[in-house]
């Protein structure tokens, strides 16, 4: 497996540096017209440059029509999964369906001069919600700091992929709460240091349901290529995935932290590395997670390691392999496959997608293909 991985990489390398030059990537000006990511992932690069755009949108004029700002995606699935236990008593499985993977309408409003309003609608799962809504408070440019107050997902982990489907490092640790986070921004768009409190979804046996957890991350940028950044979070079992095979979320031995650390490098104008580690910072107690039977504690941890190549104008290429440890099932311990990103059309991507699944202790594997139409507005 690892021998393919190194020819998935060393392909990709190859293939980008023999592309013709038309695979620099245009700057538009409109926002509205640059490229969006298969699979909808908002990463924490996307956030930051989020509340840019919140600070420094400034209305037509006082009228509520042009105070408000309207945008939104469509995604469609088709995909295809083989199944295959190594268990001989049971049968392997073969699925495929069509699917309206994701509907998004987010409102952004600008209510003053320092205040602004945001709002997301999602369909996901047979299920319509709202996904964020939270009002942000900033700063000037002599105090560039800011706060957000309400339903968001907490500044834990970057989880920015060029596939459609989520990495297991997001899979891990992202957390959307209500939660007050406040921010500074350090030498412009050099540095961006942020902390905030929730009432997370896991607690400890006895404590009374308050707001008990907390979070903190920093993203620095030395270079206009490059991200750094790590972050920290006291309830890694209130993360949105991980907290659903939590046995008894409300009486755990005490909360565990989780702390993330990533990267993301661009290079030679078509190339972006993407590499991102998130564990749990101590073990949870035997039968705390999975299974109320399991006799192992465990500390669960996750990675992702992408390298994208822009070939030609709007057609881009990524290999990844990532995986997980001490997971007993919940995530694959080794995962790789490629994505295929075609821009068809203004604002529309269409992704073809190929992945393979181990899981640990050789209980099964899985390989998923998966074309999705992609729209943003």
């Amino acid at each position: 497996m690892r021998h393919m991985i190194l020819r998935l990489f060393c392909l990709l390398l190859i293939w980008g540096l023999s592309a013709p030059a038309l695979a620099k990537e245009p700057t538009p000006s409109d926002p509205a017209e640059m490229p969006f990511k298969a699979g909808g992932v908002k990463s924490l690069e996307e956030r930051v440059k989020q509340l840019e755009e919140t600070i420094e949108r400034t209305p037509a004029s006082d009228k509520w029509y042009d105070r408000i700002q309207a945008s939104g995606r469509v995604e469609v699935e088709a995909g295809y999964q083989e199944i295959d236990y190594h268990d001989a008593a049971q049968d392997d499985e073969k699925t495929s369906d069509v699917d309206l993977a994701t509907a998004e309408l987010v409102f952004d409003a600008k209510i003053a001069a320092h205040v602004d309003g945001h709002v997301m609608f999602k369909f996901e799962d047979d299920d319509l919600f709202v996904d964020e809504g939270f009002i942000t408070l900033t700063g000037n440019d002599a105090f560039p700091a800011y706060l957000n107050a309400g339903r968001q997902y907490i500044p834990f982990g970057n989880f920015d992929t060029h596939f459609v489907t989520d990495p297991n490092t997001l899979l891990l640790g992202e957390t959307n709460e209500n939660a007050v986070v406040v921010g500074y921004r350090l030498g412009g768009e050099m540095a961006d240091i942020s902390a905030g409190a929730f009432n997370g979804r896991a607690n400890k046996d006895g404590d009374d349901d308050a707001i008990d957890s907390f979070v903190a991350a920093i993203a620095v940028q030395p270079l206009e290529t490059l991200l750094l950044g790590v972050s920290y979070t006291s309830n890694l079992a209130g993360s949105d995935a991980l907290n659903e095979v939590v046995v008894d979320a409300d009486n755990l031995d005490s909360l565990v932290g989780g702390w993330s650390a990533f990267a993301s490098f661009q290079f030679m104008e078509r190339f972006k590395l993407i590499g991102e580690y998130v564990a749990a910072l101590d073990n949870f107690k035997a039968g705390e997670l999975y299974d109320a039977a399991d006799a192992k504690a465990r500390k669960p941890s996750a990675w992702n390691l992408e390298l994208g190549v822009s070939l030609v104008e709007n057609l881009e290429v990524a290999a990844r392999y990532g995986g997980s440890d001490d997971d007993a099932g919940f995530l694959p311990e080794s995962q790789y496959g490629m994505v295929l990103n075609w821009g068809a059309f203004k604002n529309t991507n269409i992704a073809v997608e190929y992945l393979h699944d181990e899981f640990e202790e050789d209980i099964q594997q899985t390989d998923t293909f998966t074309a999705q139409l992609a729209i943003a507005f």
